[in-house]
């Protein structure tokens, strides 16, 4: 399995390493194509902060969420505890 996972971890930084080069030797040509490449760029990454801000959206939720759930189950034994046996 760790095998397979350092495997999988070299081909991905190989191929970000190729893509980067790539990038920066076409930007540094500038080809007719540089307009495009740094419009594809910025919009990846307004993505990638977008992506950020939106699992740090969802994990807000996910507290909210959990603190309610959590609240109400705390509700419900505070009562049985409060009731006295006849």
């Amino acid at each position: 399995m760790l095998y397979t996972f350092n495997k999988l971890f070299k081909l991905a930084f190989i191929f970000s390493a190729v893509i980067i080069s790539w990038t920066s030797i076409v930007l540094v040509s500038n080809t007719t194509f540089n307009l495009e490449i740094k419009e594809l760029i910025t919009k990846m990454y307004l993505n990638q902060k977008n992506f950020i801000f939106n699992v740090k959206d969802l994990s807000l939720l996910l507290v909210k969420d959990a603190n309610e759930r959590f609240s109400t189950k705390n509700q419900g034994i505070i009562r049985l505890n409060n009731v006295k046996p006849d």
